[in-house]
């Protein structure tokens, strides 16, 4: 397809890892007309638009922020990920389009023969996964990151006025599929991540993405298929003020949406496909609160 290019995990995994963290979204950076949008900062710019004009999909959920630690870690856990594609044009009208790009990120499901796992233990983040089956017709997924970087903080130098300074993050995956029959699937994805960081004792910042998706595959025949999802997302940004106790402040706002897809895939023969369907949203805006702390 014209605009879209793909990258499976185990070519993720082949590119040097930062800190001993397999990134997915430093691997999109190798695509042409991918380009960072510098140093120690979140997002990407595709083709000259800007980060806030690209799409991020995990599986069907949105998610609004997708680094941690100021874009130095991917929001999402190499082992939690089965393959990324980038859309840079002729982006499908089922995505809801963009400006830029959407980067549609597959989430992996559990293995169906036996319970296994994988991990890591790096010098600033470590990460833990487990999968396999539940009976004869369930599989799970569950994975989880955490840092514990506040060590390498405290060896600044008090001149530097950062070594009060703190930045922790974690993030929680859980992936079930369920085989009803052969004509029947059903699919939960469920994603959490929160942030915490301070450059000195008075000013906290956080944020916090929360995602779940629900989804139902079903073949009505052998030409015809459909995929209906329902989910909600979330995103909440926070900063706590205590310089001043006279003036503390607690400010923050938040993003939520509730989304219903129905997709079918009509497939008359091997030269003629059709793709139809309907997607609805709700969307909730908390432009702000500013509240005594």
């Amino acid at each position: 397809d014209m605009g879209v290019q793909s990258i499976t995990i185990a070519e993720v995994k082949r590119l040097p890892a930062v800190m001993g963290e397999v990134d997915v979204l430093k691997g999109i950076l190798i695509m042409p007309g991918v380009n960072t949008v510098g140093e120690a900062t979140a997002g990407f710019n595709v083709r000259g638009g800007s980060a806030d004009q690209n799409l991020i999909l995990y599986g069907n959920s949105t998610i609004f922020n997708p680094t941690h630690a100021f874009g130095f870690f991917s929001a999402f856990n190499a082992d939690i990920v089965n393959g990324v594609e980038l859309y840079k044009g002729s982006i499908p009208v089922n995505y809801g389009g963009r400006l830029s790009s959407v980067l549609q990120v597959d989430p992996k499901f559990g293995r169906s023969d036996k319970i296994g796992g994988s991990g890591g233990l790096g010098i600033l983040t470590s990460r833990l996964s487990l999968d396999g089956p539940i009976g004869k017709k369930t599989t799970f997924l569950v994975g989880g990151r955490t840092t514990y970087s506040d060590w390498a903080l405290n060896l600044l130098d008090d001149e530097a006025d950062l070594n009060d300074s703190k930045i922790t993050f974690y993030d929680i995956n859980a992936n079930i599929q369920h085989h009803i029959n052969e004509k029947n699937t059903l699919e939960l994805t469920a994603y959490l991540s929160q942030d915490d960081f301070r450059f000195d004792p008075d000013t906290t910042y956080s944020y916090q993405n929360i995602n779940v998706a629900l989804g139902w595959k079903h073949f009505f025949n052998d030409e015809l298929e459909g995929r209906f999802t329902v989910g909600s997302d979330r995103y909440e940004f926070g900063i706590i003020g205590l310089e001043n106790p006279l003036n503390s402040f607690d400010f923050g706002f938040d993003v939520n949406q509730l989304f219903l897809k129905a997709d079918f895939e009509y497939r008359k023969n091997e030269n003629h496909i059709m793709n139809f369907g309907v997607h609805g949203i709700q969307y909730t805006l908390n432009p702000g609160s500013n509240r005594p702390y």
